[in-house]
């Protein structure tokens, strides 16, 4: 709405020269208001406001009230901008644009019925401003007034053939009701209208996903990674799209592709090779890993996939260094690993590190399997 708010200040608050005298008696301060406003400097223009005497005579009461309520309107003190504009009607304001200030008011309060009757007193001035329509729309969808929302936005659609805007608030509407079809069909009639920006793509690609319409959202997004083939952001929305799909492999191409434009995605294209299977792969990928604490944490995981049960062991001095060995995590796979070089003290070692209950309840089992390992050695060889 900052839009809307921008071009109604230059309807409102047109000033004349402001005459700055050495006497303070000799300056105009609502006049003075009215320029800080204009300029952007609010509190400048309130602490003006405030030494004017709204009683004098020849003070206009009309614009002192008006300024009050654009001053509250862009600082956000939303209810004191309605009792300003208020004051302003009842004082005889009767521009048709402090109505589009009163519903954006009373739209930032929710009061969606109250920003409704205002856009209908603006009248024209409201049907002039793509925003007024869209607010208009958006306060019918948060009424759950469907029909009204539909018939708002074709409207401004027919009135502003070139914005585009009307249609992709649509394609976001039928979304939120689970009509992916239609939202599909409709969103990718908005880009062929538009020039679809990096945002449009992975908004509606990423919302589709969440809804489960993965065929659907792969369409968009994979539009999107060729017609943006350097963005990170689409990449990493459509890896996850394939692994929602439980194409790991195809999410892992996607994330190594992407560390090559930002390291820091090494270590998520690692872990998805990991949990592939593919793991020469992840353990390459994992030397990149400049975070020594993250990187020695995955490189265990994947050592003790692999059987390497030698090479978790010989981290140690690195993890102590890196200051990770504390985690029980990480004390649980170094006993399992010690369990299966047959290193028996060293694993009870770091089983007796375990309070948490999920890790405390492996440790009985590991300590188990120790104890018939011990009885009967040929088991465990």
């Amino acid at each position: 709405m900052k839009a809307l708010k921008l071009v109604l200040l230059a309807l409102m608050v047109g000033c004349s020269p402001v005459t700055l005298g050495a006497d303070d008696d000799e300056i105009d301060y609502l006049e003075l208001a009215v320029v800080l406003v204009r300029d952007g400097n609010y509190d400048r223009g309130l602490d003006a406001l405030s030494r004017v005497d709204a009683a004098a005579e020849d003070t206009d009461v009309i614009q002192y009230h008006t300024v009050y309520g654009l001053i509250y309107l862009n600082q956000n003190q939303l209810q004191k901008a309605i009792y300003s504009f208020d004051q302003a009607v009842a004082a005889g304001q009767t521009e048709p644009v402090i109505h589009l200030y009163l519903a954006q008011s009373h739209f930032g309060l929710e009061n969606y019925e109250a920003a409704i009757v205002e856009l209908n007193k603006a009248g024209e001035a409201a049907d002039r401003l793509p925003s007024a329509h869209l607010m208009r729309a958006h306060a019918h969808w948060l009424l759950g007034e469907r029909e009204s929302t539909w018939q708002v936005l074709a409207d401004a659609s027919r009135r502003f053939p070139a914005r585009t805007v009307f249609l992709r608030r649509e394609v976001f509407y039928l979304i939120e009701l689970g009509l992916f079809q239609q939202a599909g069909e409709r969103g990718r009639l908005y880009l062929s209208k538009s020039e679809g920006t990096e945002d449009d793509y992975v908004s509606i690609g990423n919302a589709l996903r969440l809804g489960g319409e993965f065929a659907e959202a792969l369409r968009f997004l994979e539009a999107a990674h060729l017609k943006f083939p350097a963005s990170t952001r689409v990449s990493k929305v459509l890896a996850q799209t394939y692994l929602d799909m439980g194409s790991d492999l195809s999410a892992g191409g996607l994330l190594y592709e992407a560390s090559l434009i930002d390291p820091t995605l090494v270590g998520e294209a690692a872990e998805v090779f990991r949990r592939a299977g593919k793991l020469h792969r992840a353990l390459m990928l994992n030397a990149r890993i400049t975070d020594q604490a993250v990187k020695l944490k995955q490189r265990l995981a994947i050592l003790l996939e692999m059987d390497e049960h030698d090479k978790v062991v010989a981290m140690v001095p690195a993890m102590q260094r890196a200051g990770v060995i504390e985690a029980e995590d990480v004390a649980y796979a170094l006993a399992f690993a010690y369990f299966k070089l047959g290193e028996f003290d060293q694993s009870e070692a770091y089983l007796s590190r375990l309070t948490r209950p999920d890790l405390f309840n492996k440790s009985i089992e590991l300590r188990r399997a120790m104890d018939d390992c011990a009885q009967e050695r040929w088991k465990c060889g």
